[in-house]
């Protein structure tokens, strides 16, 4: 996913409910500044990417993202491993990074999900 595309989608994970383009555009802080068809644009690539999901509203369409923040990043991590050549070393490589807290916390969960 490019900068302006994850640009967006942090617009619509902070976003108390659907957004219109305008919307969208009014809540981005980047440097420098898009226009409206760019961000169109971006949610056009990114509804048909099934990153997000549109519905009417008159002429326009308001925008939802279809996962969190914490669902995509999740989807993105295994998917990441997967293209490794090899995906146990890469996730050797990611555990030996950890913090004790982080580390503390994936014990915890591989213990729950048994």
């Amino acid at each position: 996913m490019g900068s302006l595309e994850g640009a967006v989608l942090d617009v619509l994970w902070n976003a108390p409910g659907p957004l219109k383009p305008g919307d969208v555009l009014a809540q981005l802080s980047i440097d420098p500044p898009v226009t409206y068809s760019t961000v169109l644009t971006i949610l056009r690539r990114l509804w048909k990417k099934g990153l997000v999901i549109r519905g009417r509203d008159g002429r326009a369409y308001r925008y939802t993202p279809t996962r969190t923040r914490e669902e995509e990043i999740a989807r993105s991590m295994a998917s990441t491993f997967a293209a490794a050549s090899d995906p146990a070393l890469a996730l050797g490589h990611f555990v030996a990074k950890l913090t004790p807290d982080e580390t503390h916390t994936l014990k915890k969960l591989l213990r729950s999900s048994k």
